[in-house]
């Protein structure tokens, strides 16, 4: 009669039991049949673990080792036998019996309640290890709940809490699984979403959480870098939207026109706030767009004649601001720097080779003239003549090329034969400005630097400091305010050798371009390696933690609607606003729109719908089949290139002569030109 023996006997008999389903289990058999040394080794083991996890003790790969041992130790009919998860499932299931590395560390995961989604199986009460600190050292302190890291993934951490601090997604997130969740798959909608709920839910205080297994497809056995992180989560959030609203019906017919909408001359229905909501196109697009997502409007011109191809429409989810050689910065010198006029020597101008090749053949017929007012001889004239036809031609070709700004190659060689040699080249410009904000503004600091002694890539340790409430109108399209008439107009200079923004103190207020900083992640350490912190800020209703003295004495008040908290990932701390604004070390920052610079957090919805049937009215805008490259917009210097992480890999080129412009007579050919936008 053995009360442990009878105990297998029963596992044996489970169905999910698979006498072949490791080759670990007949030599797992012989230490159960002999003495205690799997139960005792296993206990041992899950409290050394524990014990050097929570306080740090052992470095990460030993951590990471020690529980592949317990795993692997561990019989996975024990493991199926306490996973509520697998448990419960039909005798039939077949795919339980070849149980595998992974699925068993996930299925241990859960029952020790590594994951957060469910209490352990074993234990009595609602205690989970992810407290076992707190249940040691007594009483809580209602701190926000930080995320565990036992195999690199701080990167990771501090990238999922900066967008836990942005309202809009969140939003965002919760909008697409309720209206797209039956047209595809939402996994990564749906572990987003969970983790930020648990992050800013009240009743996870003082606890430590983990990130779901879908938002760890970045490999954690070496140190990652954090924006490569971020845009690979983002892209795959736009890459399940667009699956998704590929299965939609985009053409219902009379089915979203209403009574009004049928009249012929009827003005459509406009809301309050501006927004054309006759339009179900721009309806599903506002509600659709990711918060993170904006518009560059990128325009190349030749600085010599004065041509540009227009305004390239480029879209991004983070803009990637570069550093120089000084010592410190500011954020919005970085700004600058990344949306200044940057010229471009050696670039081959169509417009400047079709005006050359006009002036060689004008010169060319005249000098044609008069050779043959000379004295010649008769085959003289017949090569002449021959010589002028041909010249004529491609003369005439080259004025409809002209005419028509027909730049094209094949205009260029096959109509006009001009070979590549002839080309003429010449300086251009190029500028990036801002033309549609996003509702969440995220700023990545480029901290890679080259370095020419060794040949590698080092880190740039300038500090950058950053504003609480950071105005955008300094460098977006479409600021220059004037008055022509009655309306009121949007400027912005079309001359190539001008910058298209306003110039300082010129710009005019637009609503929903004010953003008020939520988060800032920090980087400590090398280039090669280094630490992840995130600095955010939490409601003090929520989180009602207690503050200390450092702190009340560097704020000056005692009751905040917000406090900042440091997050190093499961080391949860408040600070001062003080010491978050002097965090020099800053590698990405995350504002959310507001209203006007108020104090109190106020995020924006309406106004965007208005920005939204502006940019309508400029181009009909389409969906590009890959939301998740990247686009990089080159700069002169490799130190200085700043690199804009996009979530559509097309750009959007858009003519000039197609963005309703409207001519100013006081303008030169090469001066200012005008949009005009709703009051």
């Amino acid at each position: 009669m053995n009360a442990r023996r009878g105990g297998f006997d029963i596992l044996t008999q489970s169905p999910f039991h698979n006498p072949q389903n490791s080759q670990h289990e007949t030599f797992l058999q012989r230490l159960q049949s002999n003495n205690n040394t799997l139960t005792y080794g296993v206990a041992i083991g899950l409290l050394v673990y524990f014990v050097l996890n929570y306080f740090g003790v052992a470095p990460i790969l030993i951590s990471r080792a020690l529980w592949n041992l317990i795993v692997y130790l561990t019989p996975s009919r024990i493991v199926v036998a306490l996973d509520s998860k697998t448990s419960n499932l039909d005798s039939t299931d077949k795919a339980l019996l070849s149980m595998n590395f992974q699925t068993k560390s996930e299925a241990m995961q859960r029952i020790l309640g590594l994951n957060n989604s469910s209490l352990s199986s074993f234990l009595p009460c609602s205690t989970t290890f992810s407290g076992f600190g707190t249940a040691l050292l007594g009483a809580k302190n209602h701190l926000p709940p930080g995320l565990g890291n036992w195999d690199n993934s701080c990167y990771q951490n501090s990238i999922i809490q900066g967008l836990a601090s942005l309202l809009s997604l969140a939003e965002f997130l919760e909008h697409n699984i309720r209206t797209l969740g039956d047209k595809g798959s939402f996994s990564t909608h749906q572990a987003l979403r969970g983790v930020i709920e648990r992050l800013n839910n009240a009743d996870n205080h003082d606890q430590r959480l983990w990130i779901p297994a879908e938002l760890k497809s970045m490999s954690s056995w070496q140190q990652q870098d954090a924006q490569e992180y971020f845009s690979k989560v983002v892209g795959q959030v736009d890459h399940e939207v667009q699956q998704a609203t590929k299965r939609r019906t985009r053409n219902l017919g009379l089915k979203m026109a209403g009574p009004v909408e049928n009249i012929i001359g009827a003005e459509p229905h406009t809301d309050v706030d501006g927004a054309d909501s006759s339009s179900p196109r721009l309806a599903e697009r506002h509600l659709t767009r990711n918060p993170l997502e904006g518009l560059l409007a990128q325009r190349v011109g030749c600085m010599k004649c004065g041509w540009t191809e227009g305004l390239s429409l480029i879209p991004f989810n983070c803009l990637t601001v570069p550093l120089g050689g000084q010592y410190e910065y500011d954020v919005r010198q970085c700004l600058d720097q990344y949306m200044h006029l940057e010229p471009i020597e050696g670039v081959e101008c169509a417009k400047c080779t079709l005006l050359r090749a006009k002036d060689q053949l004008e010169n060319l017929l005249n000098q044609i003239e008069e050779d043959m007012k000379l004295p010649n001889t008769p085959d003289s004239s017949k090569v002449s003549g021959a010589l002028r036809t041909s010249a004529e031609e491609r003369l005439r070709a080259v004025e409809e090329a002209l005419e028509e700004d027909d730049f094209a190659e094949k205009t260029l060689s096959k109509k006009c034969h001009i070979p590549s040699k002839n080309r003429v080249t010449s300086t251009k410009s190029r500028q990036a400005v801002i033309a549609r904000t996003p509702k969440c503004l995220v700023i990545h600091i480029n901290r890679s630097m080259f370095d020419e002694n060794t040949g590698m890539l080092r880190k740039n340790y300038a500090a950058v400091r950053f504003p609480n409430v950071l105005d955008l109108n300094e460098w977006c399209l479409g600021t220059k305010s004037s008055s022509w008439g009655q309306m009121d107009i949007e400027r912005w200079g079309t001359d190539p050798r001008e910058s298209m923004l306003p110039e300082a103190g010129s710009a005019s207020d637009v609503p929903g371009r004010f953003f008020e900083l939520r988060a800032v992640v920090t980087h400590y350490g090398r280039h090669e390696n280094g630490h992840y912190i995130c600095y955010r800020k939490y409601p003090s209703d929520v989180f009602p933690a207690h503050v200390p003295d450092t702190v009340l004495e560097a704020d000056g008040e005692k009751d905040k609607a917000e406090r900042w908290f440091r997050l190093s990932d499961d080391d949860v701390q408040m600070v001062s606003e003080a010491s978050v604004m002097s965090q020099g070390g800053a590698f990405m920052l995350f504002y959310e729109a507001i209203d006007r610079q108020g104090s109190d957090y106020t995020p924006t919805h309406g106004t965007h719908a208005v920005e939204d049937e502006k940019l309508e009215s400029v181009c009909d805008l389409t969906t590009s089949n890959d939301m998740s490259t990247t686009s990089t917009i080159t700069d002169g210097s490799p130190d200085t290139s700043p690199a804009t992480s996009v979530s559509a890999a097309d750009r959007f080129d858009v003519p000039l002569y197609k963005l309703q412009l409207l001519t100013d007579d006081h303008a030169s050919s090469l001066g200012e030109s005008s949009l005009e936008v709703t009051p």
